[in-house]
């Protein structure tokens, strides 16, 4: 049984002031869809001393959005046969707990899994998710014939005025979330009145996963979240003649994903500033890693956090370890590439008491 205690343990004892950090992409580099890539655990072996303690502030980034982090730190750490803390853990929708100014407002959440749970733990007070816009309003979805209502029920609960649109990952109903969403976005958050396409001032929407595709073991990609953003975008364009604005996009390859990452693995290193930070990854999101952690940060909304809302002239230099290929044969390989270039770099950084190696 994982104990949150526990997990902070680990951190803590990882936490003694290093020069180095370590930032994981998940998705294709360690992990395909539920199968772990065979070069992943002798990579991370090596980041552990005896204990299973990481030697340096380690942050795993993943696009997955339909879990709590603490269960996705249970299932890397099952997976990987290493101890992983929530604390280690980046989310698609990990940095919308910065986004303090939403947090108060009634929110519409789409995806799937735990979705009102998830939002409450991002600090999000007000949640209403797609079933209970339906149950409220049961003339609204109307594709599927066989779940049309016969009569019009009565709800003994009355929704407040949504204020704005959460899209945490891709529904498994497209067509009722595509369906109520518009309703939402064209009422003004009262999906129980007739359309105004003129409407002055568009409500917030925040989208996690951009990911058009994504690898799992099928021999081809599967149809990601970002597809179902274009599938919006494309029809909210169409009735309003104007463009789908998003007030942020989370998720690889965000700015602000990665921004979050590193104050992750500052805090792993009692907040001390890291020489170089290594980032493993797929070759598509490099060059935001390179903003993200150079001088030439743009500034941010300071309704996100002001800590970054100034130009990173401290941020450490990013040494990218890049998996060129998608191939299973060819990730196996270039991971141990990785690993040997990374742990070249490392020697002169690795604590004297370290016996893993």
């Amino acid at each position: 049984m994982w104990s949150r205690g526990f997990g902070l343990q680990l951190v803590r004892q990882a936490s003694t002031v290093r020069q180095v950090g370590v930032l994981f992409d998940v998705d294709g580099v360690l992990l395909r869809g539920g199968s772990v890539i065979p070069a992943a655990r002798r990579a991370l072996r090596k980041l552990v001393d005896q204990n299973q303690s990481f030697l340096f502030p380690v942050v795993f980034v993943t696009n997955a959005g339909s879990c709590l982090r603490h269960h996705k730190a249970q299932q890397l750490s099952h997976l990987l046969d290493v101890q992983i803390a929530p604390e280690q853990v980046v989310l698609s929708h990990s940095p919308l707990h910065m986004m303090e100014t939403f947090h108060n407002k009634c929110v519409l959440v789409s995806g799937q899994g735990p979705v009102t749970q998830i939002a409450h733990t991002l600090g999000f007070q007000k949640v209403v998710t797609m079933e209970e816009l339906s149950e409220q309003h049961p003339l609204l979805d109307m594709v599927d014939h066989s779940r049309r209502p016969t009569s019009t029920p009565s709800s003994s609960r009355i929704l407040p005025q949504i204020q704005a649109i959460i899209l945490f990952g891709e529904p498994i109903r497209w067509e009722t979330n595509l369906q109520l969403i518009v309703d939402v976005l064209l009422t003004n958050g009262r999906p129980g009145c007739v359309y105004d396409t003129r409407l002055s001032a568009q409500m917030p929407v925040l989208a996690c996963n951009m990911d058009l595709l994504w690898m799992a073991e099928a021999p081809s990609p599967r149809l990601g979240h970002g597809m179902f953003l274009l599938c919006l975008e494309s029809i909210y364009r169409k009735l309003t003649g104007r463009r789908l604005e998003y007030e942020a996009v989370l998720g690889k390859p965000s700015l602000l994903t990665y921004q979050y990452a590193e104050q992750l693995l500052r805090q792993q290193n009692q907040n001390h500033k890291l020489s170089t930070i290594y980032a493993v990854g797929y070759p598509q999101p490099i060059c935001l890693i390179c903003l993200c952690f150079s001088s030439l940060n743009p500034s941010l909304d300071p309704s996100l956090d002001p800590s970054l809302n100034v130009p990173n002239h401290d941020a450490p230099p990013v040494t990218l370890l890049v998996t060129l290929s998608q191939s299973w044969s060819s990730s196996v390989i270039l991971n141990e590439i990785k690993v040997s270039v990374m742990f070249r770099n490392l020697q002169s950084v690795r604590p004297s008491n370290c016996l893993c190696c």
